[in-house]
């Protein structure tokens, strides 16, 4: 088994698109460090949403987990899985002798521990940027609560949102890695991925500006953050606040996402012919 996750992992970088979504990143940290720079001209200094050397990674990550990350992990899926089913290497891998479950599990252990590479190199090139760039502060005030961290308490708060964004992420990829195993050719994957992401983006702007006077405000709430986008947006906040009533709905909606796309992709994959 070590040994297939280390030949899709080498498979997987053999592909100039790994190497360029690699170079992407810090001009996607440098596209935050210029907007967010910007963002404080208009900003007074004191708000939570003031950007300073240690709220920058967080501000700058909850924007780019929206589009670019969920992007970037349904071309990973296209490439591990659509890709290969289109042009029938599947069926070569399985003459070997691995189980197809054993083929689904290290697929998909490619595809989590490169979108963690990712996620850590966004991270630590934000972390830098964020001393290099913005005012250089010793707390951290949170969004919702407004409270206001120390140092210590600050570097946790970072650390806790990291991996909460990462868990987004492992929600987000059970839900591709579906749409790559019942998907026939790259293109359909790709643009099932972006049709995805535009629908989970759009329904809860729907919800929050045309329905609150028809449906009561609590529903409304809830009915938005089961979109997985929403909680990369804006609900990793409510899950580390400490006075919100939303923490366990935004669990259970991401335990629902892993288990119940996760376990169909996984018999769908395991279930298809590939010899045919």
């Amino acid at each position: 088994m070590k040994g297939l996750f280390t030949s899709e992992l080498e498979r997987l970088w053999s592909q100039k698109i790994s190497w360029i979504i690699l170079f992407f990143i810090p001009l996607m940290s440098l596209g935050s460090v210029k907007y967010y720079l910007n963002w404080n001209e208009r900003v007074s200094p004191g708000q939570p949403d003031y950007v300073t050397s240690l709220n920058f990674p967080i501000i700058s990550i909850s924007e780019h987990l929206v589009v670019s990350f969920n992007i970037i992990a349904i071309i990973l899926i296209s490439t591990v899985i659509a890709n290969e089913i289109e042009n029938g290497q599947l069926r070569m891998i399985l003459i070997r002798p691995f189980s197809t479950t054993q083929l689904f599990l290290a697929k998909l252990a490619t595809i989590l521990t490169t979108m963690f590479l990712y996620l850590t190199l966004f991270w630590i090139l934000n972390t830098v940027a964020g001393y290099i760039f913005f005012p250089k502060v010793n707390t951290l005030i949170t969004f919702l609560d407004e409270q206001e961290l120390s140092l210590a308490a600050a570097l946790l708060y970072n650390v806790k949102y990291f991996f909460a964004c990462f868990v987004t992420m492992i929600s987000v990829v059970s839900v591709f890695t579906l749409l790559g195993s019942i998907s026939r050719s790259t293109m359909i994957t790709l643009g099932a991925g972006v049709g995805f992401i535009f629908l989970a983006i759009a329904i809860p702007q729907l919800l929050e500006f045309s329905t609150q006077t028809i449906i009561g405000h609590s529903t409304v709430v809830h009915l938005m953050y089961m979109s997985i986008v929403k909680i990369q947006h804006t609900g990793i906040a409510f899950l580390l606040s400490s006075t919100n009533n939303l923490n366990s709905y935004i669990i259970l909606v991401q335990a629902v996402y892993i288990a119940l796309f996760g376990l169909i992709g996984y018999w769908t994959f395991v279930k298809r012919d590939y010899f045919i």
